[in-house]
């Protein structure tokens, strides 16, 4: 659902009646609509971060969502949640665009409600030999 719509499904086994059936399932679908919200946590595309990168053309690159990112949590605890951005310590040319480079951890508290990949919104090349022999060096010292 591109707008971040709610779209709810009900099944109901086992009723007398049809009547039944509906009523049970109208129960069902009001309280999902009355005591769920969807919150939008990210657009598409969206930069989370710019950290480096490590034998490429570029010193950087952007990382973020490839798509919207949505969430349906119980009413009222959107505000509490916190995203925590996991990504993997050293990038290293060359990276695809929409490669996956970590992720972000939706959490409320310390209990994890959801996990979302993070990608490289962009390409990066790898950097030609001298670029690449300098960033080996300051690995080097980097790990050490």
């Amino acid at each position: 659902m591109p707008n971040g719509s709610r779209r709810l499904v009900s099944i109901v086994i086992g009723a007398a009646t049809e009547q039944v059936r509906t009523q049970e399932s109208l129960k069902i679908l009001n309280y999902g609509f009355q005591f769920f919200d969807t919150l939008r946590l990210y657009d598409k595309g969206q930069v989370l971060a710019t950290p480096d990168i490590y034998k490429g053309k570029s010193g950087t690159v952007k990382i973020g969502v490839q798509n919207e990112t949505f969430v349906t949590v119980p009413k009222g605890t959107g505000g509490r949640l916190k995203p925590v951005l996991e990504r993997q310590e050293l990038l290293i040319a060359p990276i695809a665009a929409g490669q996956q480079v970590g992720t972000v951890k939706l959490m409320d508290g310390n209990n994890k409600v959801g996990e979302f990949p993070v990608v490289a919104l962009e390409e990066v090349p790898e950097a030609g030999f001298f670029g690449r022999l300098w960033d080996t060096i300051r690995l080097w010292f980097k790990r050490k």
